[in-house]
């Protein structure tokens, strides 16, 4: 493939045969084509440049001024670069209108010599022509063999800048963040655009996909590296005045592959690694691991340093109209974005569980409280990764306990807490993230539960423990004021005739428990978690 440009010079024109789209010689040609009848042009190919007398514009000789206009624009429909026209034989001169439509089209019109053959022309262009393409394949052959010794050779995958460098004749770097690469070659420096670092981990729009090699301001070529429709990295190639060439395209596109490969490699590694390390987490959280020794031993094995208290934390990918297979497919997408966040805090434990939800035991030494955990969770996690995945999040988080022993219960609350926030969610009303933490849930806790017998004693005992022991200190009457306040539905009036005292005594003492235990006896939700409380708390007193 040549320019215009590169054919005036081939073929024996001068600058001032130019005479229209003296701005557009850069148009690119395949081959030189010739034709001298009305509808030739049906019969040309892209690419093809056009050599006529002008006997086709004619009209009872007279130049048809409108038929040329015409021709031009199907000229430029079709993919012609150009045409150049001998002048003298059947036309004088080219009207002004149609050399200004022309030079509008980009369309380059040369003034073809009386004195020269159309051979005098087609035969030296094709030949440079075939030349040119000779070269090229030269020199992509030896691209490719520069790049099969590169593989062969065992170079480390940091030194491709340098090979690509050397090339092209100009400054690369390569970034790939999820594997911590980013290197320059040695070949001087050109300016980084921090706006291409906002596209990494993102979905890749299709323009992207189906164009992954584009060109920047300032001249800057990058290459984007995609995978699962994720951007994973760049190649950026230094300044060029021009377009890139085909061989320069090659060295490109053997570097992306060679860095897909090893991207490749580095990503089988990482999960054939996250499978023990998620039978490790499934150990923890089961409490199979007995012995301390044994503990250490295989934490070391999957390079994990333990705390000593953890806080579990589940994370799904929305299950409405999902099958198992493509619920996995998401939380296994989801647990890979969430690598390149975590891998630079190695306190943190995540990975799959049995159920492949994406499991986190977060040290709680990290946050002070469940309630900033879930702040944190929201505003660093799940928003950032949300677009990444371009489909709702959900979250459920357990509570401190101490020691590991803590882990299995806190594991349990989390699974409670993400059920609850999963089932809270409609498919037509879904928000990008949702957070459930358990010790914000009441009733969910108990429906949800292993046991939820089990959990309404424990329940029980977290509301009414608070009043029991105000009664205690101040010899009060709170339980007692809650259990007539619920037999009596609520009533004031008929809570204070059957405790014989005034009915602001009864609101005072109801006031005093919504603020000892959070809950609201007057409201219908938090009156039938405080119902089943006492019902939890009078019958485990009698088993």
């Amino acid at each position: 493939m040549i320019t215009v440009r590169e054919l005036i010079q081939v073929g024996g024109f001068d600058e001032s045969s130019v005479l229209a789209g003296a701005d557009s010689l850069e148009n690119e040609l395949l081959n030189v084509t010739s034709f001298d009848s009305p509808d030739g042009h049906r019969w040309l190919r892209s690419g093809e440049f056009v050599l006529t007398t002008g006997f086709p514009f004619l009209s009872q000789q007279k130049t048809c001024t409108k038929q040329l206009i015409t021709l031009i624009d199907e000229l430029v429909a079709i993919g012609t670069p150009g045409l150049a026209i001998k002048l003298g034989r059947y036309i004088e001169d080219l009207p002004e209108a149609v050399l200004s439509h022309a030079t509008k089209k980009a369309f380059p019109i040369l003034s073809f010599p009386m004195d020269k053959a159309w051979s005098d022309v087609i035969v030296p262009v094709v030949q440079y022509i075939n030349d040119k393409q000779r070269i090229e394949l030269d020199r992509t052959h030896a691209i490719y063999e520069r790049f099969h010794h590169f593989l062969t050779g065992g170079a480390p995958i940091s030194t491709l800048t340098d090979l690509l460098s050397d090339i092209l004749a100009a400054p690369v770097s390569i970034h790939v963040p999820q594997h911590k690469w980013k290197w320059d070659s040695s070949f001087g420096s050109f300016p980084r655009d921090d706006s291409l670092d906002k596209r990494y981990g993102q979905r890749a729009p299709i323009r992207l996909i189906q164009e992954p090699l584009s060109r920047q301001k300032e001249g800057i070529h990058v290459r984007w590296l995609i995978h699962n429709q994720i951007v994973q990295g760049t190649i950026i190639i230094g300044q060029r005045e021009r377009d890139l060439y085909a061989w320069e395209k090659v060295a490109i596109e053997q570097s992306a592959a060679l860095l897909s490969l090893e991207m490749q490699r580095q990503r089988a590694i990482q999960e054939t690694f996250q499978r023990f390390r998620n039978d490790f987490l499934q150990q923890l959280v089961s409490g199979q691991i007995f012995s301390h020794e044994m503990l250490m031993r295989k934490a070391d094995e999957v390079g994990w340093e333990l705390s000593d208290h953890y806080i579990a934390m589940l994370l799904s990918t929305s299950p409405h109209d999902k099958t198992g297979m493509e619920l996995w497919q998401e939380n296994h997408h989801f647990l890979n974005a969430l690598h390149s966040f975590f891998s630079s805090n190695g306190t943190i434990l995540y990975g799959l569980d049995q159920e492949n939800r994406v499991l986190l035991l977060v040290p709680k030494s990290i946050l002070a409280s469940t309630e900033s955990l879930s702040q944190w969770l929201q505003e660093q996690c799940l928003k950032t990764f949300t677009k990444q995945l371009d489909q709702p999040v959900f979250a459920g988080i357990g509570r401190y306990h101490p020691e590991r022993e803590g882990i299995v219960r806190s594991y349990r609350e989390a699974l409670v807490s993400l059920q609850t926030a999963l089932h809270s969610a409609s498919p037509a009303n879904a928000a990008s993230f949702r957070v459930k933490s358990y010790h914000d849930l009441g009733l969910e806790r108990i429906m949800y539960a292993v046991d939820p017998a089990t959990e309404a004693q424990a329940f029980a005992e977290e509301c009414l423990g608070k009043i029991q022991s105000y009664d205690r200190e101040k010899n009060g009457q709170l339980l007692q004021t809650l259990q007539v306040f619920l037999q009596a539905d609520g009533n004031y009036a008929e809570a204070a005739r059957r405790l014989y005292v005034h009915k602001n005594t009864i609101k005072y003492r109801i006031q005093l428990i919504r603020e000892w235990t959070g809950l609201n006896a007057e409201n219908g939700h938090d009156q039938m978690l405080l119902r089943i409380a006492i019902t939890a708390h009078v019958i485990g007193h009698r088993l």
